[in-house]
């Protein structure tokens, strides 16, 4: 089974992302449907790391993937991937990414 590393700044994002989903749906299982979506899909990349997107303009062997409307951002690491951070799609994403990474 292939890793899949969080930073902290992701599991904050996706807690957050949970209880966004949650609030606006009003249901807790719609929520969890959906963070297990995502986790669904990390798995899928973390066998095969090179498939996202790569994104040279936000660092060094970037890469995404959607899930719904919003973008999975990770790094490939020798044994998986390590999850950077998850961002909504409708956002300006290079400057929310450079917010959270060049600080």
């Amino acid at each position: 089974m292939r890793q899949i590393l969080r930073t902290d700044q992701f599991r904050f994002a996706i807690k957050e992302i949970g209880k966004y989903i949650a609030q606006k749906s009003g249901s807790r299982k719609i929520a969890t449907d959906f963070l297990h979506r995502i986790g669904e899909k990390c798995q899928v990349y973390a066998r095969q790391p090179e498939m996202g997107e790569l994104r040279p303009e936000l660092g060094h062997e970037i890469r995404c993937f959607p899930v719904a409307s919003y973008l999975v951002f990770y790094r490939p690491v020798e044994k998986g991937i390590l999850l950077l951070t998850i961002i909504h799609g409708a956002r300006d994403v290079p400057m929310v990414f450079r917010k959270l990474f060049d600080s």
